[in-house]
C-alpha cells in the first residue's frame, strides 16, 4: 500500500494547492486542478492508497472556505473507492 501525507498547512490559494496535489499524488499532466478533477482522480485509483491530510489549525486566505470542501471531496472519494483510505490530522502549532 502506498502511503502519502499531504501537508496543507501552508497554502493560502487554490492554484499552488492543486499543483502540490498533482505532484504529490502523481496525477497526470491533464489534471484539471479543481475539486471535480480531484474527485475523478481519487476515485479512479486502482492500487491501495492511504492518504493522511494534515490540516492547519486556522486556514488562511481562500483556504478558509476551500479546505472544508476539499475534505468533503476526499471523504466522498474514499467512500466510492475501496482502494482509497483517507484520514485527517490537525497540525500542531
Amino acid at each position: 500500500m502506498r502511503e502519502i501525507t499531504l501537508d496543507l498547512t501552508s497554502f493560502e490559494e487554490k492554484i499552488s494547492l492543486h499543483r502540490y496535489l498533482k505532484e504529490t499524488l502523481g496525477f497526470p499532466f491533464y489534471y484539471g486542478a479543481n475539486l471535480d478533477a480531484l474527485y475523478d482522480e481519487l476515485t479512479s485509483e486502482t492500487s491501495d492508497l492511504s492518504v493522511t491530510v494534515l490540516l492547519p489549525e486556522e486556514p488562511r486566505g481562500k483556504m478558509v472556505e476551500y479546505l472544508p470542501r476539499l475534505c468533503i471531496v476526499f471523504e466522498d472519494a474514499a467512500r466510492e473507492n475501496y482502494h482509497l483510505k483517507v484520514q485527517f490530522a490537525q497540525a500542531q502549532a
